[in-house]
């Protein structure tokens, strides 16, 4: 009557599909996947008939398709991975050894993952605060592949969205 609802039912708003997600990784496909900042997890596609790397980061959060979701996808920092000689060129026109498997975590500035809120361009330390904190996340990101213990060495890069906005080559995983 009050709007009040039971403890029990669920929150709305974002999840990840376990459709197409799993939070473990062979270490044989190249893949995209989601970080959960929220709950720090990482989440990576399922294999999908060879096409998890050409997978939207949308389309695995749950009640979601490419078109309308992109707001849902607020809250997960995207990344992509590539088992070495899956990938190809240049990334915003840096050359990268493709021999090898490369992390690719998604960066932006101006949103705040944590917080859910975009932070105006002039509030530099504000920018530069957040920008650690997605730092903090991608590292964790990368704990997770490290532990996987693959038989290649893995480059984590930040990628923004241009050349100027991103780091490459931040740190390496040497194979195990």
């Amino acid at each position: 009557m009050f709007g009040f609802r039971k403890s029990e039912e669920p929150l709305a708003g974002p999840r990840v599909s376990s459709k197409y997600c799993t939070d473990k990784f062979s270490g044989k496909y190249p893949h995209v996947g989601l970080y959960d900042c929220r709950d720090r997890k990482v989440w990576v596609c399922k294999p999908l008939g060879g096409q998890a790397i050409r997978t939207s980061h949308a389309r695995l959060i749950t009640g979601a398709d490419n078109a309308t979701s992109t707001v849902w996808k607020d809250r997960f920092i995207c990344f992509w991975f590539y088992t070495p000689d899956t990938g190809e060129g240049f990334i915003h026109g840096y050359p990268i050894d493709w021999e090898e498997a490369h992390l690719l975590v998604r960066i932006d500035p101006n949103w705040d993952y944590d917080r859910q809120k975009y932070i105006q361009p002039e509030l530099t330390d504000h920018v530069e605060a957040n920008l650690e904190r997605q730092f903090k996340h991608g590292e964790r990101i990368f704990e997770f592949f490290k532990a996987g213990k693959h038989p290649y060495p893995i480059s984590l890069h930040y990628i923004g969205q241009r050349a100027t906005d991103s780091l490459f080559y931040v740190k390496r995983a040497e194979k195990t």
